[in-house]
């Protein structure tokens, strides 16, 4: 109940704000197909798809200040066959610099297992909230062909267990092709804080709509 409370407040806020003047009517959409592979554990492979939805406020410049970008992401484990993780939420971030970025995330949870240990139980409907924070830089840019690295730390807090779960840490590279598609890969280092570490591959295309 608390959960689908959360989700109308988040959606009907997010309708009035989209009304206000200062808001960029048309949002910039993002689907990603991504897969994520466990260098320490063979049981964590899952395929996943994000879509996100970008608006930015303008000042009155017409400049972006802040973006406001609902998301939902569903993953797939592969050995396991089940939907192991479900989210819906809301992103709200800003670029501090042309080339930093902070952003806060609230989102309701599906999780059919225990994220931290692998194990089985019974469906947990967590709320989260999650911190963002990260740098990129144009290693190249010319007329066909453009390369951008970046470093992304995420931290998660579970307000069901009234603790932090998750701290991670990404390194990775991505490469636009084009106006309307990009691709992704990335090395990732997740500490559980409560239990085990591991490392990561990840690898993700993205349409742009």
């Amino acid at each position: 109940m608390k959960t689908k409370i959360l989700i109308c407040f988040l959606w009907i806020g997010l309708l009035n704000s989209i009304a206000s003047a200062s808001w960029e009517k048309k949002p910039q959409l993002r689907l990603a197909e991504l897969c994520h592979v466990d260098l320490n554990d063979s049981d964590d492979q899952f395929y996943a798809q994000h879509l996100s939805a970008t608006f930015n406020y303008l000042n009155k410049q017409q400049e972006p200040l802040f973006k406001l970008m609902p998301f939902f992401e569903a993953r797939r484990n592969f050995k396991r066959d089940i939907w192991e993780r479900v989210e819906l939420g809301l992103e709200l971030g800003t670029d501090i610099l042309p080339w930093v970025y902070f952003g806060q995330t609230i989102q309701a949870t599906w999780l059919k297992e225990n994220y931290c240990q692998y194990t089985y139980h019974k469906q947990r409907e967590p709320i989260e909230w999650g911190t963002k924070l990260m740098f990129s830089y144009n290693i190249l840019e010319r007329k066909n062909l453009k390369l951008r690295g970046f470093i992304l730390e995420e931290y998660t807090y579970d307000f069901d267990l009234g603790e932090g779960t998750r701290n991670e840490v990404a390194i990775g590279l991505a490469i636009p092709l084009g106006n309307y598609l990009e691709t992704t890969i990335n090395w990732r280092h997740i500490d559980r804080i409560h239990d085990f570490d591991s490392d990561t591959i990840e690898g993700a295309l993205t349409f742009i709509f």
